[in-house]
């Protein structure tokens, strides 16, 4: 059984400033708690912003607690669990990561990258259903 729900970087860009590009099926899970962002998705908002492809800074991280977001970091079992994911599968090694993640913690990574849903894992939910 799954713990709760890990939200990816462009889902948690969504839930600070476009929670309508959520689907009704993600909005209600991201509404059922325990929610979580990884560490990663905070160093990737810092990544896209120092080359120009987001705004957002990442000490956004700090309004995802205050609503009740919990943090978690990419830890020793994360890094162990990364290597399930090849790169010829989801090159972005970042997403690989995230994914890293929500295995290790036995969470449902809610995304909408659609190399990561191509993957068909039973613990993956599209942000747009």
């Amino acid at each position: 059984m799954y713990r709760g729900y890990l939200l990816d970087t462009q889902v948690m860009v969504w839930v600070t400033n476009a929670p309508n590009r959520i689907g009704n099926q993600a909005m209600k899970a991201i509404e059922t708690r325990p929610v979580y962002f990884s560490s990663v998705s905070v160093a990737e908002l810092g990544f896209k912003r120092s080359i120009g492809k987001f705004e957002m800074h990442p000490e956004v991280a700090e309004s995802w607690i205050n609503v009740g977001i919990k943090p978690l970091n990419f830890d020793l079992q994360a890094a162990v669990a990364f290597a399930r994911f090849p790169a010829s599968q989801v090159p972005d090694p970042m997403n690989r990561q995230i994914m890293a993640t929500a295995a290790a913690n036995n969470l449902i990574l809610i995304t909408s990258d659609r190399k990561i849903l191509a993957q068909r894992f039973d613990w993956v939910l599209d942000a747009t259903t």
